[in-house]
């Protein structure tokens, strides 16, 4: 009798103090604002497991980073300090930078020195994120926790009647899986079964009987999460990676892929006293996504892929339980949020395809990879697009492996137009900077190319499964300004003859001896029109021309100094 008094004893003490046995209380992490931010990246350890140390990367920290919170129109430096043994990088992911800035692989931070960045935020607000971004070291390094959220808010959002109250009805989550072998945090082995939200597993946290947002970035290597409450309780989508949406969009279920952030709203003022879970629904994800039950071609699977329980199946990811409101809360759900001005694909200058293949076309490699864009592995040395500042361009995907693939595009913010030959659903209908492009399936996106152009340094566009962009699944693009492109190359221009040509070749004489020279001519939209090598002799060579359209163009030579030359030409039929 005396135990069964003490049980209850503790059940209501339990129940009256909010803890939720077998369940951790989820971490917030800690925010950084302000015109100068410091992070630095380190070596620490973590605990997914009660007793088992696993080391781990984090900014600030032991795992994962401060949340950032910039605002549009402020001017800000962030110092990056790379206390890692290793070469890393911090991109800002989604944030429109100029390239120097960006954080991709060309900006690398050496260890024991500090990059620093400085811009101004021109990005709407919204929710997006930070994380390495070294070529061939992006997995690793996100797996070992090197990630964290980025708030933008601005004037627009700030007139909306929504919950901000940080880490109390404003939720960051990040969603995770990861592979924990032998005690360490493990690559590529398929075995990517510990859930952690926010760094824990099991996490559990309260939230008032009112409005409440939840900022969900799906932050996993590979795992897709088909997001959905255990109650079937609706949620409404108010904005995804690059801003809000027109209007909510109410739904039941929605896939999230690595990469992709959502913004959702919870009304729970009639909920006080319940309890409901954030799940990911992965048993109704379709197949050749990786999570769902099935990813091969009938000849061939993942390896290992069967061996792991998660792969389409139901899984919790973070409880709720749901205490009284606040007296400051949001209590209605908004009816509009803020004007979407969606590019018309009429205003398009021109569309570029790009045709994601497996480097051998294997049945192992259809699924497995390594997976190639246009033909090409990356190719740190190599650009692979040139586009115009200014212009507005669709960029058409068509996929030809037997696996989904989500498609970050660096530098700017699109409009999905169709995938697979259908509109978009309705919750994608705002900005992205990821396109989930289905196995077999296509994806076109709209864009417009705007504020930033440097000649020499690239933006970068993957797949966001990072081994596959580790690979080499991913590929570069400058944008170029067409109206100064090389006027600060070298103010000594090169002779060129004919010119106006019609002979279909060129002679070109540079002041500075022999040798070999890189050629380079650029159509008025800045695109690459023909890429060739010669050799100088006497300083000057004939270049023969393929076919191309009468106009004008620019002529970019390089001789061997590395010293870069332009001229503008104008050819004719």
């Amino acid at each position: 009798m005396a135990r069964t008094i003490h049980l209850k004893a503790l059940l209501v003490t339990l129940l009256f103090s909010n803890v939720i046995v077998g369940q951790t209380p989820l971490p917030i992490p800690d925010t950084l604002s302000g015109s100068v931010i410091d992070l630095t990246l380190q070596e620490a350890t973590w605990e997914f497991h009660p007793g088992e140390v696993v080391n781990t990367y984090g900014y600030n920290g032991s795992l994962l980073g401060p949340t950032l919170i910039l605002n549009q129109g402020q001017a800000v430096t962030l110092n990056v300090t790379n206390a890692l043994p290793d070469l890393t990088t911090t991109h800002w992911h989604g944030l429109h930078v100029s390239p120097a800035n960006d954080g991709g692989p060309h900006s690398l931070i050496y260890p024991n020195t500090t990059w620093s960045p400085s811009f101004t935020v021109l990005d709407r607000a919204s929710t997006f994120w930070y994380h390495p971004h070294g070529h061939g070291l992006t997995d690793y390094q996100v797996s070992m926790g090197a990630a964290g959220v980025i708030i933008v808010r601005d004037a627009q959002e700030a007139a909306l009647d929504l919950p901000r109250a940080y880490g109390v009805d404003d939720i960051p989550l990040v969603l995770q899986t990861k592979a924990v072998v032998a005690g360490q945090i493990a690559l590529h082995t398929g075995l990517d079964s510990v859930v952690v939200v926010n760094g824990v597993r099991n996490a559990w946290k309260e939230l008032p009987a009112q409005v409440v947002r939840l900022r969900c970035l799906n932050g996993s290597s590979e795992r897709a999460m088909r997001l959905g409450f255990s109650n079937s309780m609706p949620f409404h989508v108010i904005g995804t990676d690059g801003g809000l949406l027109s209007a909510p969009v109410t739904l039941t279920r929605l896939q999230l892929m690595p990469g992709e952030r959502v913004e959702l709203l919870l009304d729970l003022t009639a909920m006080q006293g319940q309890a409901m879970q954030l799940m990911a629904y992965n048993s109704e994800l379709p197949d050749n996504i990786i999570g769902a039950a099935e990813v091969g071609n009938g000849m061939a699977t993942l390896d290992g892929y069967n061996d792991n329980a998660l792969n389409g199946a139901d899984f919790q990811l973070v409880s709720f339980t749901v205490s009284a409101s606040l007296t400051n809360g949001t209590f209605q759900l908004p009816t509009t949020l803020v004007p979407v001005n969606v590019i018309p694909e009429m205003d398009a200058d021109v569309t570029r395809t790009f045709l994601l293949e497996p480097q051998l076309m294997s049945p192992m490699e259809m699924i497995e990879g390594p997976f190639t864009i246009n033909g090409a592995l990356m190719d740190m040395d190599s650009i692979n697009v040139v586009v115009p500042l200014g212009s507005t361009e669709v960029w058409s995907f068509t996929n030809n492996t037997m696996v989904g693939h989500p498609i970050h595009i660096h530098d700017i913010q699109f409009n999905i137009l169709d995938r697979n030959g259908a509109a978009p659903e309705p919750w994608e209908a705002g900005w992205k900077d990821v396109v989930f492009v289905p196995a077999q399936g296509s994806a076109r996106v709209i864009t417009r190319f705007e504020d930033f152009a440097d000649p020499d340094m690239p933006y970068m566009y993957h797949c966001h499964l990072l081994m596959h962009e580790d690979e080499g699944m991913m590929g570069q693009f400058l944008v170029v300004d067409p109206t100064t492109i090389g006027e600060a190359l070298n103010p000594v221009r090169p002779l060129v003859w004919p010119n106006p040509s019609n002979t279909g070749h060129l002679i070109v004489s540079l002041p500075n001896g022999d040798g070999p020279a890189d050629l380079r001519l650029y159509d008025a939209l800045g695109r690459i029109a023909y890429a060739g090598r010669t050799s100088l002799t006497a300083g000057k060579a004939r270049v023969d021309l393929p076919t191309l359209s009468a106009g004008v163009y620019q002529l970019r030579i390089t001789d061997q100094h590395g010293i870069p030359y332009a001229a503008h030409i104008i050819l004719q039929h």
